[in-house]
């Protein structure tokens, strides 16, 4: 697997990008920030590029929402209290009724941006009542279509 370790300017590769700064209550025994909070993290990254890229879709209107069915993290250094984070994601695939997120963590250093995770996120959108996806009506697919990033998928790509 290729690192993102090596990305130098993240920006030019990822179209979304939430700021953060680690709160204490986020670290461990160790003064890490917990394996946990990147977890929480990844969410928030992905919620705000969901009301960001597609603004008019109700993800979570009672007839349908989001499911995450897929969700890893390589740690790649540690984060402390009170470290500043960007969480950098991008839509790298897109299904029938599922999206692939790819996410990159980086700490801010005095030197720019050092890679200290990076994971994926998979959602499909489930029809409530009945438990079953859905496919993504025209609308969302060509905003998430429009949006791509293929190329970055390769190095999150995982044997299941």
């Amino acid at each position: 697997m290729t690192a993102i370790a090596t990305v130098v300017d993240p920006a030019s590769r990822f179209p979304h990008r939430l700021s953060l700064t680690v709160r204490f209550a986020e670290t461990d025994a160790n003064q890490h920030v917990s394996q946990v909070s990147y977890l929480v993290y990844c969410e928030e990254a992905r919620t705000r590029l969901l009301a960001e890229r597609v603004p008019a879709f109700d993800w979570f209107s009672g007839q349908h929402t989001l499911v995450l069915v897929r969700q890893w993290i390589d740690y790649q250094a540690p984060a402390h209290f009170p470290d500043r984070l960007d969480v950098w994601s991008a839509p790298v695939r897109l299904g029938t009724s599922s999206i692939r997120l790819a996410h990159v963590i980086t700490r801010e250093d005095p030197a720019g941006h050092t890679a200290i995770a990076q994971g994926e996120s998979t959602m499909v959108l489930v029809d409530a009542e009945a438990g079953t996806s859905l496919p993504w009506p025209d609308a969302v697919r060509a905003e998430w279509a429009a949006g791509l990033r293929p190329e970055l998928a390769l190095p999150f790509d995982r044997p299941r």
